[in-house]
């Protein structure tokens, strides 16, 4: 549990630290991150995507041994689109949702960091903003989707 709560630091540190150098030139830096947690097996998953890199990691409390992490190239045409889709100010405007794992759901946080400056949305995808910025969040969600149906072997 510990080395998992590391982990989880460690990844929040690198979304805070990490830039890209096209990106510093012009005054610029980005990160987007996900965290989901909750349901009845325990999912603890996170995601964040910076120019050069994306880190995720997924574990389930149910089964110790489960669950996997990695770190990957981050596409430039992801990116490119990810950068050209994003709206600060729209995704500043988006409410905070209830809490799903409260009723044995799945809750989740998307984070953008900027020029040094965190934002966060919590459980906000009932929000009309938010459903203004659903081509941004479907190309979060599709990266999820693809890490998530690596098969790592025995769950």
């Amino acid at each position: 549990m510990k080395a998992k709560i590391f982990f989880i630091l460690m990844l929040w540190v690198a979304s805070l630290t990490s830039c890209d150098k096209n990106d510093i030139k012009n005054g610029d830096s980005l990160v987007f991150s996900i965290h989901r947690w909750g349901g009845w097996t325990g999912l603890e998953e996170n995601m964040t995507i910076n120019a050069e890199s994306t880190s995720y990691s997924i574990s389930y409390l149910t089964n110790p041994k489960s669950g996997y992490q990695t770190n990957i190239k981050t596409k430039e045409q992801q990116w490119d689109s990810l950068k050209k889709i994003f709206d600060l100010e729209t995704f500043t405007k988006i409410q905070d949702g209830g809490c799903a794992s409260c009723l044995d759901g799945i809750d989740e946080t998307f984070s953008v960091t900027k020029n040094g400056k965190t934002y966060s949305i919590y459980n906000g995808a009932g929000d009309e903003n938010y459903k203004k910025m659903q081509a941004f969040f479907d190309i979060i969600n599709e990266q999820l989707t693809v890490f998530e149906s690596i098969d790592v072997g025995e769950w």
